[in-house]
């Protein structure tokens, strides 16, 4: 069985950092700090959801525009 290279890879799966720095860091105090640490788990939803409400208002704006 072949065994893959040692060349580093480059790139979105990048070289891996040791353990010791990638341990989780301490619960950051402020409110700033916990609202980033979620935008980084659930980034990709919020930006969705955003999106559809963002949407769903322009929308109910021209609609009760058109009615007045």
């Amino acid at each position: 069985m072949r065994e893959p290279s040692l060349l580093p890879v480059f790139g979105k799966l990048g070289a891996k950092a040791p353990v010791a720095l990638v341990a989780a860091p301490a619960r950051p105090a402020g409110v700033v700090s916990r609202l980033r640490e979620l935008l980084a788990v659930h980034g990709g939803m919020v930006l969705k959801l955003s999106v559809i409400a963002w949407t769903v208002l322009i929308l109910g704006a021209v609609f009760f525009m058109m009615q007045g």
